[in-house]
């Protein structure tokens, strides 16, 4: 039978044999709200766990809005001219509101990433600042919060603690460390540093497995909101979309409490059911398909799907190649886990140089190709990106395929069109 999956812009077509695909990776029908202004409005008047927007906002003078980069997918177009006439509204003038971009180490945008980000509208009537991880005279020391047995250095952009209202706006989809996007991941890594972001992350890698999907008792989720605490983050706005990408939900309000409720959606509208792990899993990067450091998530959603000494054939365009910002990624991708955790728990947070970021992505990296085999379909990885991560290179799912029914004949297959943000559940452990 002919299947396909997306590859950026357009599909990879395959044929697999009859009767062998297990599961195609498909995610519950939610409806879209069909009133998005009449929705965000209620939530920004009834929100969960906290005040409503306009009573926080009053009497504000410097309201700053920390908004995610191009690697996410908020409907920020739509949804921040709603919050804004909102205010408005409610006696809140242009002048007191202003924009702070919250990549968190990922690389800047350009004008016109910015401009179809926001919209024109909004930058034209707003400044719009770009947090910088990489220029440390922007970050201000506040100190340190424990997670657990983790102690996290806090340095936050100055620019978001000079705000008398600080609001995160975000989406929530599964994540390989933080559990779920959204909440206090607007804020850290959002608009912090290298090392407080290191500090973080490095919980996640010592966890016993990958904790997608794990919101609560994850070190790497609850070092998050610590930081948020300490910074002083009153409000988010959280949607949570259904497979076509419509907005299912909105969830707004205190920045756990909102967050939980809102992860409940998620859970609901990302879950793949996976009968039991197949032989070979088909999975493509989308839609996190800029560079490796986002695809990377295709594989972690893999690897929870895939039956120990399978294959996993990856598809992935990558078509800015490994990664913005962190130089030492291949080398760290290139290790047995062993090493890799022998080395982050020797490293500090406050050694910018060792990239411990890139060391927990390349645990995710190690759990998948220690329990399976990687076949890798992308245009933009480099023979040497690939050596790096032991990935075998084909120039086609199909050729991948036949090799992989070659390596295991009468193999169960699966499918997962969406491993940027699919949570596979396993039906029969």
């Amino acid at each position: 039978m002919r299947y396909d999956i997306p590859y950026g812009d357009r599909k990879e077509y395959f044929e697999a044999p009859e009767g062998s695909v297990m599961f195609e990776g498909k995610m519950t029908s939610i409806p879209g709200i069909k009133d998005l202004e009449g929705t965000l409005i209620s939530a920004l008047e009834s929100p969960i766990g906290a005040h409503p927007l306009k009573d926080l906002a009053r009497d504000k003078k410097n309201i700053v809005f920390l908004v995610e980069d191009n690697t996410r997918s908020t409907p920020l177009q739509i949804i921040m001219p709603i919050i804004t006439d909102y205010l408005n509204e409610n006696g809140v003038p242009d002048s007191a509101m202003s924009f702070l971009t919250a990549p968190g180490t990922h690389r800047l945008m350009t004008n016109e990433e910015i401009l179809e980000k926001l919209g024109a509208e909004m930058v034209r009537r707003f400044k719009v600042v770009q947090h910088d991880a990489t220029v440390s005279e922007d970050m201000k020391d506040l100190g340190t919060v424990s997670a657990g047995d983790y102690k996290i250095p806090v340095h936050v952009n100055k620019y978001a603690l000079g705000a008398d209202l600080l609001v995160g706006i975000g989406n929530i989809v599964p994540h390989c460390d933080a559990g779920y996007s959204g909440g206090a991941k607007i804020l850290q890594p959002g608009v912090c540093d290298f090392v407080t972001t290191s500090a973080t992350h490095a919980a996640a890698g010592f966890c016993p497995d990958i904790p997608l999907g794990m919101a609560d008792g994850n070190p790497c989720r609850m070092g998050m909101e610590e930081v948020a605490k300490i910074a002083g983050l009153a409000f988010i706005v959280n949607t949570v979309k259904n497979y076509e990408g419509e907005v299912a939900g909105i969830f707004a309000g205190d920045f756990i409490k909102a967050h939980r409720e809102g992860v409940k959606l998620a859970k609901r509208s990302y879950s793949i059911s996976v009968p039991e792990p197949a032989d070979i899993v088909i999975v493509s990067s989308s839609p996190s398909d800029m560079d490796y450091w986002q695809a990377c998530k295709g594989t972690t959603c893999a690897y929870f799907a895939v039956k120990k000494g399978g294959v996993v054939i990856f598809a992935a365009p990558c078509r800015e190649g490994l990664a913005h910002n962190h130089p030492r990624f291949r080398e760290w991708l290139s290790l047995p886990m062993d090493e890799i955790l022998r080395r982050l728990l020797a490293a500090s947070p406050e050694d910018v140089e060792a990239d411990m970021v890139s060391a927990v992505l390349s645990v995710c990296n190690c759990r998948a190709r220690d329990k399976a085999k990687i076949f890798c379909v992308s245009d933009g990885l480099t023979a040497e990106d690939l050596a790096a991560m032991q990935y075998k290179p084909f120039p086609t799912v199909q050729a991948a395929l036949d090799e992989a029914m070659r390596l295991i004949p009468g193999a169960t297959i699966g499918i997962i069109p969406k491993g940027g943000i699919s949570l596979p559940v396993i039906e029969n452990i």
